[in-house]
């Protein structure tokens, strides 16, 4: 069933790509970047919605694929990460579908920040929630899953998100991506893909190196918030507008350059924040409450590598389920 469903993919990519360039052309719902201020820079919010076909194409292919895998796997996707993966989904259609995608095309790079840290790391955790591993596991090839084991491992996955978030902040390469379409399109993949790649030490949609515990996780998580620090900080206090095609933009808004690169410091700081420590905070509180259920298991007589394993992937409750070993127990009962 794997090639029909490349297949259907790749014509319904192909189909609602046609058809929403035609819609978004007919309505003037496609803006581009650009390197100066827009002329559109002061309408109304209102008129800033866009349909831009190919990020909207594929997020609505990769949303019903999503579906037929689900029903075709009944009980293996617990609602709550369906529910999660409706969220990515949503916000990667609000980073590129609502005002927000306007406004961070027509230049003012406060919103291309929050459009991109959308993109690049609140979307990815999302998606990837949604996807356990008995979702996953069955449709990789053993190839395929050692190859994307290798890639996710963080002490790769941490340097090549770094790179990937500098080389895209670079003013040259930044001031393309403001005048050629397709490059802006190929820097919206770049942060998904880099932010799938970001988390998935975390999440463990598949297994982490085992020696990757809640310790490293949450110092791999501070990291990440170091990062978004750093640049914070660059753009509060170098006192340079490093972007020209952005400045101009700002103008155009109303907004002094150096406030709105200020701003787009803030909007990754504050994000990489509240994620990293949030990240965190839940780590050290499934730690404590798996702790126990992990002795329980190991005490059962249940081999402590499958319970360790089980644990990580999220799935302890059910193997000790599967063995009569209780998930809860009462103080003075149990």
């Amino acid at each position: 069933m794997r090639s029909p469903l490349r297949l259907i993919s790749i014509a319904g990519f192909l189909a609602l790509a046609i058809a929403l360039t035609a819609v978004a052309a007919g309505n003037g719902g496609s803006h581009l970047g650009h390197s100066g201020p827009s002329a559109d820079a002061s309408r109304h919010l209102a008129d800033l919605w866009a349909v831009p076909p190919v990020e909207t194409a594929a997020i609505v292919i990769a949303a019903a694929l999503y579906v037929l895998r689900v029903r075709r796997l009944p009980g293996v996707v617990p609602g709550w990460r369906q529910a999660c993966f409706a969220g990515g989904i949503a916000v990667l259609l609000i980073a590129v579908c609502s005002p927000l995608g306007g406004v961070a095309q027509q230049g003012l790079l406060s919103a291309h920040m929050l459009q991109h840290t959308l993109i690049g790391a609140v979307a990815p955790l999302l998606l990837l929630l949604g996807l356990p591993r008995a979702f996953v596991e069955p449709a990789l090839s053993d190839a395929w899953r050692r190859r994307l084991e290798r890639l996710q491992n963080p002490v790769l996955a941490f340097p090549l998100w770094v790179a990937g978030t500098v080389f895209w902040l670079l003013p040259a390469v930044h001031h393309a991506v403001l005048d050629d379409r397709p490059l802006w399109i190929l820097q919206q993949v770049s942060f998904l893909a880099f932010g799938l790649l970001l988390w998935a030490p975390i999440v463990e949609t598949l297994p982490a190196p085992a020696w990757f515990n809640t310790g490293w996780k949450c110092g791999y998580m501070v990291g990440v918030w170091v990062v978004g620090l750093t640049i914070a900080n660059i753009y509060w206090f170098s006192g340079t507008a490093f972007y020209d095609g952005h400045a101009a933009a700002a103008a155009a808004w109303g907004f002094d350059p150096l406030e709105d690169q200020a701003n787009a410091g803030t909007v990754m700081m504050v994000l990489h924040c509240l994620l990293a420590f949030g990240a965190i905070m839940v780590l050290f509180f499934r730690q404590a409450s798996e702790g126990a259920l992990r002795q329980r298991l190991i005490e059962a007589g249940v081999d402590p590598a499958r319970v360790d394993s089980a644990t990580r992937a999220g799935t302890a409750a059910a193997l000790a389920r599967a063995h009569g070993v209780p998930v809860r127990t009462r103080a003075g009962i149990d």
